[in-house]
């Protein structure tokens, strides 16, 4: 085992003016089980890869444990990676494949036999060992590519998004065994995946990248509740935070008739007249539509334990800014405002209703950088 070091660590493609990763600075800890995410083509699945030693790095270094391995040739690093469409050999049986890369490596027999056997009793691939791929369902062969990885021991593992082939279901399931392997085994893990609810489940921490560039690292709770900028605040969290953009006054900024003070230091951080402000869709009260931001409901999304509602802004001067994830289409059609409320509760399409985020709810961004305001 060992800990993971990227030091400015940059990758240029041929023909493509910006870096697919730009001077990344990294460091995973020793054990620990890092999540790579972000929207298609932000450079996460190219750090993988450049840290398997598939990918050159152009400028910058990579270091596993106390060894530079930027040029070191993949076999050489002492990495394990699970891939996305399991490349497994079809003519093999589980057992075979599991012990492949032992095999060609010359581990004895015997050795070879318990480390498959150990691996097939850890991922509850023992009945199977003797079946070929084909015989398999979706999950068991993601299982069969985690045993190959398994038995060779190695100090990282590398997943690029494992399970993105899997039905929502068995997903569910399957990350949830990953994560408990990787804390029973410690080994240390990157993982990559576009999806964000696997990123915060699953990651003891979670590093949001865009066009190249690290967003931000932290806890899953950390990223959730201080998000670093806009475009953090509107990646994480499903339904994403409401941003609603505001100008600042001599009083502080104001939200449905209400005015948030806005304390020295981040008056000082200010790099314009206006700013951002941001609220997930379980920071809303709901109230009547003359004490607070008045919105109609267009759509109750039931979900049993949970309730939410799409809303229309009924004041003109409430906007939401666009969410990075969003379509030119989707961009230019009316923005909504999402509340979040106690599962079954009686709002009806058309109704209209107040808005005031609770004490505590607010995020402050500054319109101009993007930049989350100090606390």
């Amino acid at each position: 085992m060992a800990s993971v070091s990227f030091k400015g660590t940059t990758r240029f493609y041929a023909g493509v003016d910006r870096p697919a990763v730009d001077g990344l600075d990294l460091e995973v800890e020793d054990g620990e089980f890092l999540v790579l995410v972000g929207p298609s083509g932000c450079g996460k699945s190219t750090t993988l890869r450049m840290l398997a030693g598939l990918e050159g790095v152009d400028e910058g270094a990579v270091w596993i444990g106390d060894r530079d391995v930027t040029n070191l040739p993949p076999k050489n690093r002492d990495i394990a990676m699970v891939f996305q469409n399991y490349a497994l050999y079809p003519h093999m049986t589980v057992a075979d494949n599991i012990g492949f890369h032992l095999k060609i490596s010359k581990v004895p027999k015997a050795e070879r036999a318990k480390r498959i056997q150990e691996a097939a009793e850890l991922l509850d691939l023992t009945e199977y060992l003797d079946r070929k791929p084909a015989k398999l369902s979706g999950g068991q062969r993601q299982r069969v590519a985690m045993g190959r990885a398994i038995v060779r021991q190695p100090q990282v593992f590398l997943m690029d998004e494992p399970l993105s082939n899997l039905d929502a279901k068995l997903r569910v399931q399957t990350r949830t065994q990953i994560a408990s392997l990787q804390r029973r085994l410690g080994i240390t893990t990157i993982y990559v995946t576009h999806d964000q609810t696997e990123a915060m489940t699953m990651g003891d921490r979670v590093a949001v990248l865009k066009d190249g560039i690290l967003q931000q690292c932290d806890t899953p709770v950390g990223l959730f509740g201080k998000p670093a900028n806009l475009f953090v605040a509107g990646f994480i969290g499903s339904p994403a935070m409401n941003l609603i953009p505001s100008a600042v006054t001599a009083e502080g900024v104001s939200l449905g008739g209400r005015t948030i003070g806005l304390t020295p230091a981040q008056r000082e951080a200010l790099t314009g007249s206006d700013v951002v402000i941001g609220v997930r869709p379980e920071g809303w009260e709901t109230t009547s539509p003359e004490n607070g931001i008045p919105v109609m409901v267009e759509v109750v999304e039931e979900l049993g334990s949970d309730q939410y509602l799409y809303c229309t802004a009924q004041d003109e001067s409430v906007e939401q800014v666009a969410h990075v994830e969003e379509s030119a289409e989707e961009r230019e059609a009316p923005h909504t405002i999402t509340v979040r409320t106690p599962g079954m509760a009686p709002w009806q399409r058309g109704e209209k209703l107040g808005l005031i985020p609770k004490p505590g709810s607010v995020h402050l961004f500054d319109a101009a950088s993007g930049e989350r305001l100090p606390d």
